[in-house]
């Protein structure tokens, strides 16, 4: 209900004099306020309709009026509607100009119009509004319950949400860290926060961003925070897919594995919501004694929540200064160490360590690597391979695997020099006489190879450990080529 419709509805015969300033005639009127005080501010609320005879007001000079239109505005109303008749048989000039002065709507009132007549027509109208809004918001809570019903993630409620009130919307945590949004927000627009039905562990709020009017959003949001809010609840609860027992326990046998029959594995991988013949990809994020328990796990909550709206299937494992997490069926070109560094950019002190594996086999070598690389602080991507990760490997087709993904780079040099030479260099213990005397080239030429290997695998050749573990890895892929 605004200004502007009670001018427009002819049965009411209301004059519009003065318009106010730009869009003051679209502010909603939320309730009638009769009065005839010299200063009704204390009994006004924002976008209230004044309503007055002007009994109290039969006076001439424009500074009173003027005084008495400032503290309308200072509240601010969304219009003065004055009525003719029982003491002023025209507006009062200094009125009109204290309105026009400050841009606020003033009505004119027929001495035939009753206020009684406008104020249960606004009414009506407010009533009626009201409840559109609230047959609205259980409409789309029905909508999105179906939607969570059906699998759908809570990105996909959020992107629905957004949709139907035109609005960007977003869940953030109790550190106000926006853990997942859907809709676009115009710049410069109000920010509306509503608290999310939750227990005091979680708090999280519902923020909406770009909303085209300044109607009250409990009636439409209310019931669908809810939903939003089961689903978060669920999404982070023990009863989730998330942090099944079966995904528990296929994790765990994942950390055990060693280099035995991977059919378990793969019993074990169908019944937590894997596909055991897809890609993967395991974020590990720990922390010291240093860091509070409770920390460890908001963060680890807002990376379950955010990848779950990039990736297709998202499961995870809790320990005592550990979240494991494992993801599959990515949405889009989506770097997962990119994805993961969103969510903790107020953690430095946190170690996250990204492991990616091509195959099943792989697997738990990739993820045992990657537990041994947890400690130092900030995002790391684990190596393709360690020393460590070899030995306890073999015999294993993921140990293949592995060591072919640490020499897949070098698969670019089409003549082979580069893998040669660093069978040569490793083999003959990096002497440069021999190397050179066994491949026919110079000391530069092998100067120049060692320095393009280093670069493609990303790795420091004069480090005994990764020698060991190049040679290892040189050996055991000839032995399966």
């Amino acid at each position: 209900m605004r200004i502007s419709d009670l001018v427009a509805d002819p049965d009411l015969k209301i004059r519009l004099r003065v318009a106010g300033q730009d869009g003051r005639l679209g502010r909603p009127i939320m309730w009638c306020a009769p009065t005839e005080h010299m200063d009704p501010t204390p009994f006004l609320g924002v976008n209230a309709l004044v309503l007055t005879n002007g009994m109290g007001l039969n006076v001439k000079d424009f500074r009173i009026w003027d005084a008495y239109v400032e503290r309308l505005i200072s509240v601010p109303v969304a219009g003065l509607a004055f009525g003719l008749g029982a003491a002023h048989h025209e507006l009062p000039a200094g009125l009109v100009q204290a309105c026009e002065a400050h841009g606020l709507p003033l009505l004119e009132l027929p001495p035939e119009v009753p206020f009684v007549l406008v104020m249960r027509h606004v009414e009506l109208v407010i009533a009626s509004e009201r409840n559109a809004e609230l047959r609205k918001g259980w409409e789309l809570a029905d909508e999105c319950t179906r939607l969570a019903a059906d699998g759908h993630s809570l990105s996909e409620v959020l992107g629905r949400v957004a949709h139907a009130i035109e609005a960007r919307v977003a869940v953030i945590d109790s550190d106000s860290f926006e853990l997942i949004s859907a809709g676009a927000g115009r710049t410069g627009t109000a920010r509306t926060t509503l608290r999310l039905p939750s227990g005091e562990s979680h708090r999280f709020q519902l923020v909406i961003e770009g909303i085209k009017s300044s109607v009250v959003l409990q009636p439409t949001l209310g019931p669908v925070a809810a939903v939003i809010a089961m689903q978060l609840s669920y999404t982070l609860g023990s009863s989730s897919p998330l942090h099944s027992p079966e995904a528990a326990r296929f994790v765990e046998a994942l950390y055990e594995e060693r280099g035995a029959s991977s059919t378990p594995l793969r019993r074990y991988a169908v019944e937590a919501g894997f596909n055991p013949d897809e890609d993967w990809g395991a974020v590990l994020i720990g922390g010291s004694e240093r860091v509070a328990p409770a920390k460890l796990r908001a963060i680890a909550w807002r990376a379950r929540v955010g990848l779950q709206a990039r990736f297709g299937t998202v499961r995870f494992m809790e320990e005592a200064g550990l979240t494991t997490l494992l993801v599959q069926n990515r949405n889009g070109a989506v770097d997962l160490p990119d994805a993961v560094q969103e969510y903790l950019t107020d953690a430095p002190e946190l170690s996250v360590v990204v492991a990616e594996s091509g195959s099943l086999s792989e697997l738990p070598l990739a993820m045992q690597l990657a537990r041994r690389h947890v400690g130092p602080p900030g995002i790391r991507r684990a190596p393709p391979a360690d020393l460590a990760g070899v030995v306890q490997g073999l015999p294993s087709l993921g140990l293949v695997a592995m060591s072919r993904r640490l020499l897949a780079p070098l698969a670019f040099d089409d003549g082979g020099s580069l893998r040669e030479t660093l069978e040569a260099y490793l083999r003959l213990s990096g002497n440069s006489r021999e190397i050179c005397d066994e491949l026919f080239i110079h000391r530069n030429t092998l100067s120049y190879r060692i320095r393009k290997i280093e670069d493609l695998l990303q790795l420091d050749l004069s480090d005994g450990y990764v020698r060991a573990t190049c040679l290892l890895a040189l050996a055991i892929v000839a032995a399966h080529s």
